[in-house]
Parts: structure tokens; C-alpha cells; sequence
């Protein structure tokens, strides 16, 4: 009889360690918190920051706030992920990390990423970071539970990055220019979050949160959404109309991105509650913030 040839060893560690990367990647939502980073460093640079030290710091502080904000979330929310098909692949519900590892992991993301904060010039990014944290774990996580609107509260979190990033500069908090960003990140929350519900809507009512297809329906929160997405690209058009962006080319590379990004939203299927067009969507309002953050990032090259 032949004898079954043993799996190499090299070849098992190997898909072990690529598992485990994997989980880590699942627990801090790496897409989205590298979305979280480019805030942050468009934040520094629309400020004035140099290209020197502080963005490193920057970008690494909130990075690790990040996935760290994450992971803690995930472990609050696991009884929650393990009814929804979209996350029962989660390193939680799947089984492949322990929720003592989960804390940890959390706790040593969020401490290095505030040791970081707190090693920039002044006070307010390291205590603009603690405010994230209780935010978005102590208010926003909690409030989904009880409301089904917690998206306006929770939009608060996607505006904390750029200003982290903004004081690190040594801006002011109030101001034209930081008011104008952060407003731009608070409004693209929104329409994230609500496509995101309507493309999971079955998801929503197996989690048993609150529901907020009981208060209106699918077609009137995606008119209502379009208003936001309305408002979002006006908000856009904001930075070349006070002259924000300083180099041309990019302006004009920035703007033709939103016309291209705008026609391919409004052509969408005449049917927007198939889930097909929702992602699309939910993916297009996506790539418009980065594209936003990326011109002003690279703006400062031409300074």
C-alpha cells in the first residue's frame, strides 16, 4: 500500500502564520484603518506639516488607535457578529482568536498608539486620540444597541482622525480650513454606514439591534441617502473653490476623479435595493474620500 506523504513542515507553519496574519488583518479591519492613516497624514500635511519625523508618528498613533479601536469593538460586539453571515468569518465567532487575546491585542495596539500621540508636540493629539477611543468604544458601540440612528453620533469617529493629525501640525482646532475636512469626513459617514446597512439589511435583523427599516424603508433611506451623497460632493467641491488644493494639476486631476466617480453613482440601475448596485456604490463613495485624502497628501510634494 502506498503511504500517505506527510504535508511539509515548512509548507504547515508557513499556512499557519499566513492564517494568523490573516485573523490580525480580520481584527483590525486593515482596509479601513489604512483609510483611517490617510485622514490622519491629509490632516498633518493640510496643516502645514513638514514631511519630517512627526509623520511617521502620526501615521503609526493612529494606525494602532485604529485596529486597536477595532479589535476592542469586535470583542464588545462578538455576541453580535456571530448571527451575521457577513462577520461570522471574524477571528471571535470563527474560534480562531480567544477573547483574552482579543483584549490584549487591543489593549497593547491602543497603549502604543497613545505612547506614540503622546510623544508630538503639545497635548491635544494625544487627548484628541483618548477621545476617539471613548468614543467610538464607550458611546458609539453602546448606542447601536439602542437606537437605530447611532450613525450620526458614530459619525463623530471618522472626523477625530484628520484633527489628530491637523494639531499634530500645530493647527487650530477652530478654523476654516480644519472645520471644513472634518466636516467633509463627518458627512461621507454617513452614506458609508447606511449603504453598508442596506446591503446587509437581512444581516441587520438576525443581529437583533435596533432596525432602522422599521422606521422607513429601504427606497426612502436610500433617497434620504442620496441627499447625503449630495452634500458630500458639495463638500468636495469646497477645497478647489477656496483654494485649499495649490496645485493646479491636481486640482484639475481632482476634480475630473468626482465627475468620473459622480456619473458612474447616477448611472447606477434603475433598481438601487439590488445589493449588486448598493456595494457598487458603497465602493465608488469610498474611492471619492480617497481620492480626496490622496490630492491633498500630495499637494504638499508641490509646495
Amino acid at each position: 500500500m502506498p503511504i500517505p506523504s506527510l504535508q511539509n513542515p515548512t509548507q504547515l507553519v508557513a499556512e499557519q502564520a499566513l492564517s494568523k496574519l490573516q485573523s490580525l488583518r480580520q481584527l483590525g479591519r486593515l482596509e479601513l484603518s489604512m483609510m483611517v492613516v490617510l485622514s490622519a497624514l491629509a490632516g498633518y500635511l493640510f496643516a502645514g506639516g513638514l514631511w519630517q519625523i512627526e509623520v511617521l508618528l502620526v501615521a503609526a498613533g493612529v494606525g494602532l488607535l485604529s485596529t486597536g479601536c477595532s479589535a476592542l469593538n469586535q470583542w464588545q460586539e462578538q455576541d453580535l457578529d456571530i448571527r451575521m453571515k457577513r462577520t461570522q468569518q471574524r477571528p471571535l465567532p470563527a474560534g480562531k482568536l480567544s477573547s483574552s487575546t482579543v483584549v490584549l491585542l487591543a489593549s497593547l495596539s491602543l497603549g502604543c498608539g497613545l505612547l506614540l500621540l503622546a510623544a508630538l508636540s503639545g497635548n491635544r493629539p494625544l487627548l484628541l486620540g483618548i477621545l476617539a477611543i471613548i468614543w467610538y468604544n464607550a458611546i458609539y458601540t453602546p448606542l447601536k444597541r439602542i437606537t437605530p440612528f447611532a450613525a450620526f453620533p458614530g459619525a463623530i469617529c471618522g472626523a477625530l482622525p484628520p484633527l489628530i493629525g491637523w494639531s499634530a501640525a500645530g493647527g487650530a482646532l477652530i478654523s476654516e480650513k480644519s472645520l471644513i475636512l472634518a466636516g467633509t469626513l463627518f458627512v461621507w459617514q454617513i452614506p458609508h454606514t447606511w449603504l453598508l446597512l442596506c446591503r446587509y439589511r437581512e444581516d441587520l435583523q438576525r443581529s437583533g439591534l435596533p432596525n432602522i427599516f422599521k422606521a422607513m424603508s429601504t427606497q426612502r433611506l436610500l433617497k434620504i441617502n442620496n441627499c447625503w451623497l449630495a452634500s458630500l460632493f458639495l463638500c468636495y467641491l469646497l477645497f478647489p473653490l477656496f483654494d485649499f488644493i495649490k496645485s493646479q494639476t491636481l486640482v484639475y486631476l481632482f476634480i475630473s476623479g468626482l465627475l468620473i466617480i459622480f456619473f458612474a453613482i447616477i448611472r447606477k440601475p434603475a433598481d438601487m435595493q439590488k445589493p449588486g448596485s448598493i456595494l457598487q456604490t458603497f465602493h465608488l463613495t469610498n474611492m471619492s474620500m480617497a481620492l480626496l485624502l490622496t490630492i491633498l497628501i500630495l499637494d504638499r510634494l508641490f509646495i
